[in-house]
Parts: C-alpha cells; sequence; structure tokens
C-alpha cells in the first residue's frame, strides 16, 4: 500500500493529491489535509497561528505521545514512544513508535505500521529548518532515516524522498 507523508518543508508544494492514505505533521493542513496527523511536540512548543492551524484540523486520526492533545483533539490516539531516540534495534518486533528528532521520522514509521509498503515523503527537506543545519541535528536526522530506510527495505517496504530534501543523499530521491 502506498502512504504518502506530507511535512511543511518547501518541497511539499510538488505534492498533487493521490488519493492514497496521507500522514502529515505538524500544521500541515495549511498545505493538504491529510487523513492521519502526527504532532510530537507540546502545544505551548508552537506559535499561535501554526496552534490554531493544528487545532482546525479534522484528521481521521491524531497521533501523539503527549496527552496534552488529547482534550484538543478529537481523534486523538495516544502512542508509545520506544526507548531511545534513535534506536531502531527492535524495529518492526513491537507495537513501539521508533522516533528521532523530528516529527517526519515518526509519520514514516507510523505509514509503516499501519501498511505502507511504498512510503512517499514530501516536505521533508531539511533545508531552511533552524534546527537542522551541519552544526546541529542534520547528522544524526541523515543517520537515523539511513538507518530506518534499510530497516523498511528489510521488510520489503520502499522509501523515498523529495529529490529537494537533503534526506535524498541517504534515500532514493523522485
Amino acid at each position: 500500500m502506498t502512504i504518502d507523508v506530507i511535512c511543511c518543508g518547501e518541497s511539499s508544494s510538488r505534492y498533487k493529491d493521490s488519493g492514497k492514505i496521507t500522514i502529515g505533521v505538524n500544521d500541515v493542513y495549511k498545505i493538504f489535509p491529510v487523513q492521519h496527523l502526527v504532532v510530537i511536540d507540546l502545544p505551548s512548543a508552537f506559535k499561535k497561528e501554526r496552534l490554531r492551524q493544528i487545532l482546525n484540523s479534522r484528521p481521521v486520526k491524531f497521533y501523539s505521545q503527549l496527552e496534552e492533545w488529547k482534550p484538543l483533539m478529537k481523534t486523538f490516539e495516544y502512542i508509545e514512544f520506544a526507548n531511545g531516540s534513535g534506536n531502531l534495534s527492535n524495529f518492526g518486533r513491537d507495537k513501539k513508535i521508533y522516533y528521532s528528532n523530528n516529527s517526519a521520522f515518526v509519520a514514516v514509521v507510523i505509514a509503516y505500521k499501519i501498511g505502507g509498503t511504498d512510503i512517499r515523503v514530501y516536505g521533508a527537506d531539511f533545508n531552511t529548518h533552524p534546527n537542522f543545519t551541519e552544526e546541529n541535528n542534520l547528522k544524526k536526522t541523515l543517520k537515523d532515516f539511513k538507518l530506518l530506510s534499510l530497516l523498511l527495505a528489510e521488510n520489503n517496504c520502499k522509501l523515498s524522498v523529495t529529490k529537494e530534501s537533503k534526506l535524498s543523499t541517504v534515500i532514493n530521491g523522485f
């Protein structure tokens, strides 16, 4: 099953509705009304306008590891994170959600957990995001995504990203 993961970076503008299952992150509804929404930061972490966009979203399922979202989102589904950021040692053998330092990673793991065998990621560019420069977080992101891609492939799941993404240096780009 093909699942499109839509994040908030520049290449998300390339996304055209494919009729496939969609998973997005944070305030992605400003770009496309996804069916599944993943938010891993506290509500207080978002500026007023971004928070309003999230709260006005109406996904079929809203995923977070933070109970603070439960009273705010009708379709809240609690996810349990595995132990340790980037720790993929039991990947595919339990129900826990593996994570890194970004919501795109969590969205990809959820896409796999709900049956994705071909996961296409739009807008996880890491080109202009202030928290993902060469000095801070980007190296970990690339390392963790490369390992995730290899584990997905071992489990008969193809992961690809927009060619504009820095992730395309470690994952097949389209």
